[in-house]
């Protein structure tokens, strides 16, 4: 299983009800606050219930983004998820 990092989330909920990640902030493992815009997403929610590839369980009303990040310089694919009780957001990294 991916390891999990707690992520403030920036969102944006259009008039269609989609809801749409646009910034993530994040404490790093070195203690180093960081910020990255969304570069591009698939929604990959209301699918049925199934563990990811990064290893974590979601169901078919869990929100699930795979996200692309620009992280020095370099692409980086990211899943964002949605706890299960709605509370907070966590991303796992993609290798």
């Amino acid at each position: 299983m991916s390891k999990r990092f707690p992520v403030d989330v920036i969102l944006q909920h259009n008039i269609d009800g989609t809801i749409i990640p646009i910034r993530l902030r994040f404490t790093s493992e070195e203690g180093e606050r960081q910020e990255y815009t969304v570069k591009g997403y698939r929604d990959l929610s209301g699918q049925e219930t199934r563990t990811m590839p990064d290893g974590v369980f979601v169901g078919g009303n869990d929100l699930v983004y795979q996200c692309k990040l620009l992280v020095n310089n370099q692409q980086r694919m990211i899943y964002l998820h949605r706890q299960p009780d709605g509370s907070s957001w966590f991303m796992t990294v993609i290798n």
